[in-house]
Parts: structure tokens; C-alpha cells; sequence
């Protein structure tokens, strides 16, 4: 009789402590499919592939638990990938490897807009021709624009003195605003999302900063090598998809991509017209500076062999590098 309760006893303790395991190991997977995204900025164009996958469930299908949340501004995102807050992000590439030569601990996993597309936007009616132009004008920005590590090395690059043109930081909610009502004479920004902002209320003429000679890759995603080894699977099925969305859009689906911007932030007042102009008019910046028919999120060595170089050139960075410091195409399909 007693061997029976013992053997009992054992049998519940045994089920128990399995239910136990099984219990722990579906919360690590949980835990493992759960990933918090965050943004460069407050919903705009870029965001389209991101809202559209949460639109269409496509992340739930694959087992993910995404949580997108809006940013203010690049710099800060990649700061908080690097304290651990966040998974992803979805920033400026140029920009993310200035933060590496700083100290932070980050990777991109996938390059979307891989030409450079920073910009100074400045008033029309000024009739400026080129960046000497800029001399006297008064310029507006904010603190973690991708734009803000550039600044120094734009002037630079183009012979003109520190002071000579006037750049003041504000929030990044009222760059836009500032310019529009007339006081700024310009303002730094992409050069496909703030000419179409302001192109209603008074627009503006953009000189590139590749056209200095400055470039690298725009808009992609990003991670630490600690939580691409922590969470490499879901980040993995979650580039893939991203991927897939922004080909989704692409190929005659763009007013789809409005569409679920506004669906997934309903209290934000979008102009949906502003927001196709801004997809369409980042079409060519997907395209690689130096390799043909590149698929859409595959980066290239010999695009980034050619940032490196005009970053050195720049005295943005130490020499050295090499592309493999800076990126890899292990979270994209084979």
C-alpha cells in the first residue's frame, strides 16, 4: 500500500514538474516571437511597409507579436537599441554607422533606400544654385535628426566656415512647422519626405548631400548583435516580411500602404496624398548606387565600400572599416 502512494506520489510530482517545463518553454517562445519595433519619427511614407504587415496580419501568421512604436528621430532609436529598450529599428543606415564609431553595438539587417537621400531643403523663391548659397540663410534642424552627425562635415566638404550659414536646432515636431511659416530660410531633412511636406505650403528646392560627395545608404533596419543572437529566428522571419511588404507596395500597391498607415494611426492627421507622393517618390532611392537589380533589402559590399570611403573622406569615421563591420544579409532569405 505504501509503495502504491509512493509511486504516486512520484507520478504527480513527475507530471507536475513536466507541466512545469512545458509551461517555462512556451513563455521563452513567447518571449523569443515578441518584438518592439521602433521608428525614425511620427508616421510618414517610410512607415508603409511596417503598418501594412500588422494591416494584413502577416506578422501574426508567422507567430510574431510586433509592437510598432513612433520615434523622434533616428539618433534617439539607435540609442535605445543599444541600452537594450527595443529589438529593431527602423533608422537612417548613414547614421547608424556614425553611432558605431561612437561606440554603439549595432548591425543593419537590411537595406531598403540605399541611396542617399539627406537633404538641405531651402525656399524656392531664394533662388539658391548651390550650398555656397547658404551662406547667411538661416537653417532649421533637431538634435537626433539623422542629419545632426553630418552637419560639420556638409560645410566642410563645401569650403564654407563654421557660422557662416545658421543652423538652429528645434523639436522635431516643429522643424516643419518653423519653415512653413517663414521663419527659417530652410531646414535638413530627407529630401523625398520634406520637400512633399512643405510643397503645398511653400516649397522647396533640395540640394543633396551626396551631391558633395558625402554618401551612403538611406533607410533600413537595424539590430544589436546581441538580440540577433537572442531572437534571431523571429528577427529573421520579421525581415523577410518586411521584405515582402515593401515589394507588396511597389508592385501596384502603394494606396494599400497609405491605406494601413492611417489604419494603424487613426489619431494622427495624415495627408494620404502626401504620404503616396512620398512612397513614389523614394522608388528610385531603393535602387543600389552601384549594383543592378539588386532584391529588395540585399546590401552590397561595394555600396558600402563607397560609404566608408566618402565617410573617411569626411573624417566622419576612423579608417579601417570594412562593409562586413557594418552589415549583413543573414535575417533575408537565401
Amino acid at each position: 500500500m505504501r509503495s502504491s502512494v509512493m509511486k504516486l506520489a512520484w507520478r504527480v510530482c513527475a507530471a507536475a514538474a513536466t507541466s512545469m517545463l512545458l509551461t517555462a518553454a512556451c513563455a521563452a517562445q513567447a518571449a523569443d516571437q515578441k518584438l518592439l519595433v521602433r521608428m525614425d519619427y511620427s508616421p510618414w511614407g517610410m512607415h508603409a511597409a511596417m503598418h501594412l504587415a500588422r494591416q494584413k496580419g502577416w506578422f501574426q501568421e508567422a507567430g510574431l507579436d510586433v509592437e510598432v512604436q513612433d520615434g523622434t528621430g533616428t539618433i534617439n532609436t539607435l540609442q535605445l537599441l543599444a541600452a537594450g529598450q527595443a529589438d529593431v529599428g527602423q533608422v537612417q543606415l548613414g547614421t547608424m554607422a556614425v553611432a558605431r564609431e561612437n561606440g554603439l553595438e549595432l548591425m543593419s539587417i537590411a537595406g531598403f533606400a540605399r541611396k542617399g537621400d539627406l537633404a538641405v531643403m531651402v525656399d524656392e523663391k531664394l533662388g539658391v544654385k548651390s550650398v555656397q548659397d547658404l551662406i547667411g540663410k538661416k537653417l532649421v534642424c533637431f538634435t537626433t535628426s539623422p542629419w545632426a552627425p553630418f552637419i560639420d562635415p556638409y560645410f566642410k566638404a563645401n569650403g564654407i566656415a563654421k557660422g557662416k550659414a545658421s543652423i538652429v536646432m528645434v523639436s522635431p515636431a516643429a522643424m516643419i512647422s518653423t519653415y512653413a511659416s517663414g521663419n527659417s530660410d530652410g531646414f535638413l531633412s530627407q529630401a523625398p519626405f520634406g520637400q512633399l511636406m512643405v510643397s503645398k505650403v511653400r516649397p522647396a528646392k533640395a540640394l543633396l548631400l551626396s551631391d558633395s560627395g558625402i554618401n551612403f545608404p538611406s533607410y533600413g533596419l537595424v539590430a544589436t548583435p546581441q538580440r540577433l543572437a537572442e531572437k534571431g529566428a523571429a528577427i529573421r522571419k520579421f525581415t523577410q516580411i518586411q521584405v515582402r511588404a515593401w515589394e507588396y507596395i511597389y508592385n501596384g500597391h502603394i494606396d494599400e500602404g497609405v491605406a494601413a498607415i492611417q489604419a494603424q494611426r487613426p489619431n494622427v492627421k495624415l495627408d494620404p496624398q502626401i504620404l503616396q507622393a512620398q512612397i513614389r517618390a523614394y522608388r528610385p532611392f531603393f535602387d543600389s548606387p552601384t549594383q543592378k537589380s539588386l532584391p529588395f533589402g540585399r546590401q552590397d559590399d561595394a555600396d558600402w565600400a563607397a560609404a566608408i570611403r566618402s565617410m573617411e573622406q569626411a573624417g566622419m569615421i576612423k579608417p579601417g572599416h570594412k562593409p562586413a563591420d557594418y552589415y549583413t544579409n543573414a535575417m533575408l532569405a537565401n
